[in-house]
């Protein structure tokens, strides 16, 4: 064997380790050694604890906890920085946001401050109005301390601060401090959450209105700095899974979240999609995938054959991201609420040049002409164009010109059949023309100006799907504010937002 052979050979051989390590580095279950820093709220140790430990048994990667106040632990994120961020109210989730300091976050469970004494309640303390007694002691939590905040609050809306203050002996800065204080008797009672109570078998928990009003929901938030966000990610969406985490935060008192996703190493999910959505959402599904570790299945249709599909059921989503609201209207029962997106205008597409002059739905009865439509039974485009038409008097006319020369499933088809030059005009989404340049290289867009020449794009989680999280977070994903360029580049309108 030559030098040049030999040199050759041995750079192949780096190029295909390099390769395979890159590919593996990016496989969604494959998890490195390094440590996961986690900062957890004091009061959830014990749970939080126990799921650390048998997330290290089964992925072999160590979690190093990291136990405070809510406010505590945020202040020290800025500096310390670390992978997640488990604060005991969702406020500070909120907050780290705003701060540019969490990238997403997953609803976990949530808990009810109250009443906390000695087993057998010696004082008898059973309303917020007991507290003030003379010479009852107290042990309340800083105000740093999520529960210290929520105690504070609740207690100042109530009137009632201003007269327990005098029997408060010590602040303390979380709740497992105070909570130690009534139970060595240095203190009578103290204000803390339902599920940390739940730890201390001498202790008693006494739900009162003012804050059973009130509970405060927590959620797992990946932190900006995390050094493998989707490393991270595996481990929130281990912890708040219905079948791994949730029963251990359960088994501990807290209430968990009702809508949570199963277990699974790599989530696999089908999203259902009208084919006119593929060009500005494609790519972001792939990043997605590669962010998440998941797989996402998409089916891209006529949203009529997609409905189609539900209905007959050849097909059970978890996820639909309609062509326009008619078509989930059709198949509502399925889904939770969805979000509005964006919009589509309806428009003729023509030769450059408009030869045949076609300006109007008008024109399209201009003898000898050959038009192309979608098929209303397939396609959510063919359904409007022939209510548009029917609202027009003109769809009997138009059947009876014999214009129509071909029905398509889906409006991409019609497009390509103008790019061969086989048809005099087609009516299509505006995106259908701008997804493909070439095209609009020999043809041009008529405007129809008409209001009914409209769609509007809705996404919305299957209700019976296993990963409900999952979907919702793909949903923002799909339409976070850095996706709106895409869907205005082809022509999509921008109309975001959630109906209740």
């Amino acid at each position: 064997m030559n030098r040049t052979t030999t040199i050759v050979l041995g750079l192949l051989a780096i190029l295909v380790v390099s390769l395979w390590l890159i590919l593996r580095e990016d496989r969604p279950g494959d998890l490195t050694k390094a440590p996961l820093v986690v900062h957890c709220a004091a009061g959830l140790r014990k749970p939080v604890t126990e799921i650390a430990r048998q997330y290290e048994q089964e992925f072999g990667v160590p979690i190093r906890l990291q136990f405070g106040g809510s406010g505590a632990l945020e202040s020290q994120l800025e500096v310390a920085g670390g992978d997640l961020y488990l604060p005991s109210d969702e406020s500070y989730i909120r907050s780290t946001r705003t701060k540019g300091l969490l990238r997403e976050s997953i609803p976990v469970a949530s808990m009810t401050a109250g009443i906390v004494v000695p087993k057998g309640n010696p004082k008898k303390l059973r309303t917020l109005d007991d507290l003030t007694r003379p010479g009852i002691r107290l042990s309340l939590a800083e105000r740093s301390a999520a529960i210290g905040r929520h105690t504070w609050e609740t207690l100042e809306h109530s009137g009632h601060l201003a007269r327990i203050e005098p029997n408060l002996l010590v602040t303390k800065p979380t709740v497992n401090n105070i909570i130690e204080d009534v139970a060595i008797g240095a203190v009578d009672a103290t204000i803390a959450w339902d599920a940390v109570t739940h730890n201390f078998g001498e202790l008693e928990w006494i739900s009162v209105p003012e804050f059973s009003a009130t509970p405060k929901r927590t959620r797992i938030g990946v932190l900006a700095s995390a050094a493998n966000p989707t490393r991270a990610l595996h481990f929130a969406r281990f912890l708040a899974s219905r079948d791994r985490g949730l029963p251990i935060l359960a088994g501990a008192g807290l209430e968990i979240a009702e809508s949570a996703d199963l277990w699974a190493d790599v989530p696999e999910v089908t999203l259902f999609s009208g084919s006119m959505l593929r060009p500005a959402i494609q790519e972001r599904i792939r990043s997605f995938e590669r962010h998440e570790g998941c797989r996402i299945n998409t089916v891209f249709e006529g949203c009529g054959t997609l409905v189609a599909m539900m209905k007959d059921g050849a097909g059970n989503p978890a996820a639909y991201f309609s062509c326009d609201t008619k078509f989930l209207d059709m198949v509502e029962e399925r889904f939770e609420p969805r979000t509005v997106v964006c919009g589509n205008e309806i428009i003729l597409l023509v030769p450059k040049g408009n030869p045949k002059q076609l300006l109007t739905l008008d024109d399209m009865l201009k003898p000898g002409l050959k038009l192309g439509l979608t098929d209303p039974e397939k396609s959510a485009l063919g359904f409007l164009v022939r209510h548009m038409l029917e609202r027009h008097d003109l769809a009997t006319k138009l059947d009876a010109s014999g214009n129509v020369a071909v029905l398509t499933g889906k409006a991409d088809d019609l497009v390509n059949m103008m790019q061969a030059r086989s048809l005099d005009a087609v009516l299509v989404y505006r995106s259908n023309a701008l997804a493909s340049p070439p095209i609009m290289d020999h043809c041009e867009i008529v405007a129809l100006n008409d209001p009914l020449a409209f769609a509007t794009q809705p996404f919305a989680v299957a209700r019976d799907t296993d990963f409900p999280q999952l979907m919702t977070r793909l949903g923002a994903w799909l339409y976070d504010p850095s996706a709106r360029p895409r869907f205005e580049e082809l022509g999509f309108t921008w109309k975001l937002e959630i109906r209740d």
